[in-house]
């Protein structure tokens, strides 16, 4: 294959979203833990060390929580206006 990593980028930002879910599945699948800097294992347990922290925070002030529906529409909205930059940027 002639592509270099632009151009393939390119090609599959083209693809219909769940072929470019399974290829960045396959591609996450592929690398090799090993090869990076921290086991997997340690960053699993980082992830469910904040979780652990952010439950308790809320646990400890329900205030600090908001609707799913206002996170979600709040992070729709920040990816569409990301989409938007991206497009505009072209």
């Amino acid at each position: 294959m002639d592509l270099d990593v632009n151009q393939l980028a390119q090609a599959v930002l083209r693809l219909p979203m769940p072929a470019r879910a399974e290829l960045a599945t396959r591609l996450l699948e592929s690398l090799d833990s090993a090869a990076l800097d921290e086991p997997v294992e340690s960053v699993a347990a980082a992830w469910e060390a904040e979780l652990d922290r952010r439950e308790a925070e809320l646990d400890a002030d329900p205030s600090l929580g908001i609707p799913a529906e206002e996170a979600f529409a709040h992070l729709n909205a920040k990816l569409a206006a990301s989409r938007a930059s991206r497009e505009t940027s072209r």
